[in-house]
């Protein structure tokens, strides 16, 4: 592939280190979307569509860009396939596909919707009850199973990278953890460790720097575990501070204010104006509101929150999410108020973390990978012990074999739900789902259908939904989240820095660091500032100047207009401004760089969210309700978006059906 670059592209070494011919084999755009290009081209939206349904055309994969290698090498987020088959239904096509349907004959005790752990939580409890007695298919939008939970895959200098694509990171250990209520019975059901253990000494280097096990406690709930960097732009060339957090950011080029307020904000000491019903109180306002008016803290710590409440699991900045949503997220003020609930209690001060977040090399793509390994034996090659599960390719034909129990059916968007007569005494649901690389529509029918998709999906494709929920969900929100993972051949030039972890405040992203690699033997990730490692950005879209609804749809219009090289430009240019002083050259140290686009990566629980306003109940326990043969289950309906929690809801959405197979 030919590309015309411009001298700045060639100095940054765009087209130079990653291999075009990856770029073009691991995207598959989708040779049957044809059909549905004509029905997403620039002009008017069609007539009751959505305001944000406007005028994306059809993506390819110039759009997606390289997806890495490996199983997962093509579904690297929601990519150009996934993205044209979706926004057909979204603008209003979805007759135009149910026009030409094949009936599949097919009936299956369980549809599920999804294949997130939601989805495979609920496939994975019919299983458990009823073994092969009962039957379940599980449909996908995506070429491979895992919804967020996908990892990105780099051979690097001989070294076999993983980095995770979206959702990531577990609370660990299982013991106290479980008694926190944030674990879940099934880790050890499907067969994962009750030890795991982490290399967190880097060899090559006389530093003592500290690496974290996760990517996210470094961004606040716990700045130790981490030596983190916060770059400042002065305007001459910028300025680095280490370790602020260690010295309460006296060596940052802030006012004495501000600094004073950076100890309010991320203390540990019990916060005063907390009252006993916390939870609805907090709920009650913007995180936004909680800093400035209540606590009364300098603007300027929304600076240092809006990245850590975006990517933590609010979605947007502080000026929309819930103050509740920061101590759910454990994401600056959390350390005070639940300081403040253990002084209350009784409870003694702790010496130390009972618990903290780790991760696996590829993200919570283990967990996804473990319940299809229980449930389908064949389905990852090798055995069951951890390195297999993480790291053996899949057996693909296992996962939609005929005459199975259990069926798992990929590239498979449902786009049609409908109860087979009225809701209240249907014996049967029709689901019609469109196979994303040829836009054939297919129909099967279902007993009972567990939806763990999205409420962004739910309310397009569930025909029959009743006005209650309709209405609960026109007050669900969600944001995106770009994943961009960049291999790069060493980290010396953040070595150098004397760092393992990076923040700033302007410019593209605004955190990113190394981890801890898990130990697995052989296949462990060299901790060496001179081996390659992977830097992983969750980069947000923040507009915290506008409304909830405009934040929502301006930041995901941005993530969708946005094509593949220009996130690559914008990610070199940053890494260029943070580390070029220090050795660092895009053209010679980056290996790849994967982007993972997710349109709707999470609800935003917006005032509200959690214990609903003026006496209403909360949107998310009307749509728990379900309806005739139809439940919902999606993790949005906790609140908070962990992997625990959507096999909590897909487990209880599908109990809930169990009665009706």
């Amino acid at each position: 592939m030919k590309l015309n670059l411009t001298d700045e592209e060639r100095a940054l070494g765009m087209g130079e280190t990653i291999s075009r011919r990856d770029f073009v084999g691991s995207t598959l755009a989708g040779t049957g979307m044809a059909l549905l290009a004509g029905c997403s081209t620039v002009g008017e939206p069609p007539t009751g569509a959505a305001p944000e349904a406007t005028t994306y055309g059809a993506l390819g994969s110039d759009w997606t860009g390289p997806g890495g290698i490996g199983d997962y090498g093509a579904s690297n987020g929601d990519t150009a396939e996934v993205v044209n088959a979706a926004h057909a239904v979204r603008d209003g096509y979805t007759n135009r596909i149910l026009a030409n349907v094949i009936d599949t004959g097919e009936t299956y005790d369980l549809v599920v919707v999804g294949g997130g752990f939601a989805g495979l939580s609920s496939a994975y409890t019919l299983q458990r009850e009823y073994g092969e007695s009962r039957s379940c298919l599980l449909l996908d939008t995506h070429a491979i199973f895992g919804g967020e939970a996908k990892q990105n895959e780099f051979m690097v200098d001989g070294h076999r990278l993983l980095a995770p694509q979206g959702s990531n990171g577990f609370v660990w250990p299982p013991g106290p953890a479980a008694e926190a209520g944030l674990f879940h019975e099934y880790w050890s059901e499907i067969g994962l460790p009750s030890q795991l253990s982490w290399n967190d000494v880097a060899a090559g280097t006389d530093k003592a720097l500290r690496f974290p096990r996760d990517n996210y406690t470094a961004m606040g709930a716990e700045a130790s575990n981490a030596t983190t960097g916060f770059f400042y732009d002065t305007g001459q060339g910028g300025t680095w501070v280490i370790d602020p957090h260690q010295n309460g950011f006296a060596e940052a080029p802030i006012s004495a204010r501000l600094r004073a307020d950076l100890g309010e904000l991320y203390g540990t000491e019990p916060l005063d104006i907390l009252p006993e019903d916390w939870p609805a109180w907090l709920d009650g306002m913007t995180l936004r509101s909680l800093l400035l008016d209540e606590m009364r803290l300098d603007p300027g710590v929304l600076d240092y929150v809006n990245g850590t409440i975006s990517t933590s699991g609010g979605g947007l900045s502080a000026s929309v999410v819930s103050a509740y949503a920061c101590a759910q997220y454990y994401a600056p003020p959390a350390g005070r108020i639940w300081s403040t609930v253990a002084a209350r209690a009784g409870e003694p001060e702790s010496s130390g973390e009972a618990f903290t977040l780790v991760s696996f090399p590829g993200g919570n793509t283990g967990i996804a990978r473990a319940f299809v390994k229980k449930m389908i034996p064949q389905a990852i090659r090798g055995g069951t012990d951890l390195n297999d599960i993480l790291s053996a390719p899949l057996n693909w034909d296992s996962l939609d074999r005929e005459g199975e129990a259990l069926r798992l059916r990929m590239r498979s968007m449902v786009v049609a739900v409908e109860h087979d007569g009225p809701a209240d005494t249907a014996e049967f649901v029709n689901v019609v789902y469109m196979n994303t690389s040829t836009g054939q529509a297919y129909r099967v029918r279902a007993r009972s259908v567990m939806m763990g998709s999205g409420g962004w999906v739910n309310k397009h494709i569930v025909r029959d939904l009743p006005r209650r929920m309709l209405d609960a969900y026109a007050e669900f929100h969600h944001a995106p989240i770009l994943t961009v993972n960049v291999a790069v051949r060493n980290w010396r030039f953040m070595e150098r820095l004397g760092i393992s972890g990076a923040q700033w405040f302007n410019g593209f992203g605004w955190f990113t660091n190394l981890r801890a690699p898990l130990n697995l033997g052989e296949d462990t990730a060299p901790l060496n500032p001179d081996r390659p490692a992977v830097l992983t950005f969750y980069v947000p879209f923040l507009y915290p100047e506008l409304e909830l609804a405009a934040q929502s749809i301006v930041s995901r219009t941005e993530l969708l207009n946005t094509p593949y090289r220009q996130f690559e430009l914008r990610i070199r240019q940053q890494m260029t401004t943070l580390f070029g002083a220090h050795g660092f050259d895009a053209g010679r140290d980056i290996a790849a760089i994967v982007t993972n686009r997710w349109g709707h990566a999470y609800i935003v629980p917006q005032p509200g969210y959690y214990f609903g306003r003026n006496g209403n109940p909360a949107p998310r326990e009307i749509v728990r309700e379900g309806f005739g043969r139809v439940t919902f289950g999606h993790s949005e309906l906790t609140g908070e978006q962990l992997w625990n929690t959507a096999v909590a809801e897909g487990q209880r959405a599908t109990v809930k059906l169990m009665a009706m197979i």
